[in-house]
């Protein structure tokens, strides 16, 4: 008989949904409020809220595997309880100094949480229900991004500190539930290894033939789509007279998309190889990347970030329950760690690289490079894929 999924994977998933809508309800609009409170020039800002992306990066090779050696529920419960200095200290900052240690904090949050949080689900996820459950918690964060801004632009984030407060205060919340709701024996594999045998485990994951190429594969999108974030927006901003805001309406399109068809297509790929949602997702990238270079009318722009979307849900579900799949069992933080930085190392280089494409080849040559990556990303995934070549047998 199946096992069923555990009514505490649904009450971690709403809280993870609870804590991006808080997220959002501030986070967005942080460059906003640090320049308003600093009056610190906007290079500067923008080189502060960068701290947080390097201190995630770095911090990912020490503080993603500490769940595997104290626990996942103590690595979530510390991160929370850290959470809420970090919002509290936005509140209250006013010092450019400040916020810089500030957001090296959050980063460092984020580098200890989110490992932990991804393998304590693996933990307790049946494997047949693990790609349809990471589903989910992806369509619960992206409801909360999708609330969260909204909420902030309400309430003043950006010009105020009461959201900060409020953000951490909704993370308040979240330590007692952990505490409380969470056994102490919950998903715990401690395994008590140095931190030196965390660097060798992620050594071993980086020699996983599946894992490898998948990694590249993933490299390689992460890639592509850090474009939407940073070079589709320059882009539009240059090109249209109401640029900011027909950006704003391709936002909208992923997320709504990502609300719609998360469910269906999660369910959809639960009993289905992995590489259908790996191969599937690049395709459609390359394909959207191709449509991008032809786009003129503003709702093509909004209808083909729409298709690109549908490519995202392909590939979120299967990026996790891969790590899940071959991942040791005491080594899956570590494992999800490794993942994170391989996001972390496309983040960081993807804007400038396709900065270069679009100054170089403007919308042909941005869009044409990332449609070219992902071809190369479907190439990768098909490696990791390929069936192992059986021995000869010798015949006499």
């Amino acid at each position: 008989m199946r096992q069923r999924i555990p009514g505490i994977v649904w009450l971690l998933i709403a809280g993870d949904g609870f804590a991006s809508a808080f997220r959002f309800l501030v986070m967005p609009f942080l460059a906003l409020y640090m320049h308003a409170v600093t009056g610190a020039d906007p290079a500067v800002v923008g080189a502060v809220i960068g701290l947080g992306a390097a201190s995630n990066l770095v911090a990912s090779f020490l503080l993603g595997p500490l769940s595997d050696r104290i626990g996942r529920k103590p690595s979530l419960i510390w991160g929370t309880v850290l959470q809420v200095v970090a919002l509290a200290g936005f509140a209250v900052a006013h010092s450019l100094v400040v916020f810089a240690l500030l957001q090296v904090v959050s980063g460092m949050i984020w580098a200890l949480q989110g490992p932990a949080y991804m393998a304590l689900l693996t933990d307790l996820t049946p494997e047949g229900y693990r790609t349809r459950v990471f589903g989910f918690n992806y369509w619960a964060v992206n409801i909360g991004a999708a609330i969260g801004p909204i909420a902030g632009a309400m309430i003043g984030a950006g010009h105020a500190a009461m959201p900060f407060l409020l953000a951490a205060a909704s993370q308040v919340l979240l330590a007692i539930a952990l505490v409380i709701y969470i056994p102490a024996t919950t998903g715990e594999r401690p395994t008590g290894v140095s931190g030196r045998e965390s660097l060798r485990h992620m050594g071993q994951g980086l020699r996983h033939h599946v894992l490898f190429w998948a990694f590249v594969g993933t490299f390689l999108t992460s890639l592509a789509y850090s474009q939407i974030e940073t070079n589709l927006a320059q882009y539009l901003g240059m090109t249209y007279a109401h640029g900011a805001q027909l950006y704003a309406y391709v936002i909208a399109a992923n997320a709504v998309t990502v609300v719609l068809l998360q469910p269906f297509l999660g369910r959809w790929q639960e009993d289905r190889p992995m590489l259908l949602g790996f191969a599937g997702g690049s395709i459609v990238y390359a394909l959207a990347n191709a449509l991008f270079i032809l786009a003129v009318a503003p709702w093509a722009w909004i209808g083909i970030n729409a298709f690109f979307t549908i490519g995202e849900v392909l590939l979120a579900p299967v990026g996790q329950t891969i790590i899940a799949r071959y991942a040791p069992a005491d080594q899956r933080a570590t494992y999800f760690a490794l993942q994170n930085i391989v996001f972390g190392l496309a983040f960081a280089v993807g804007p400038s690289l396709g900065g270069f494409a679009l100054s170089a080849g403007g919308k042909f040559g941005l869009f044409g490079a990332m449609s070219l990556v992902n071809v190369l990303a479907l190439l990768a995934f098909l490696v990791a894929f390929r069936p192992e070549r059986k021995p000869k047998v010798a015949t006499s």
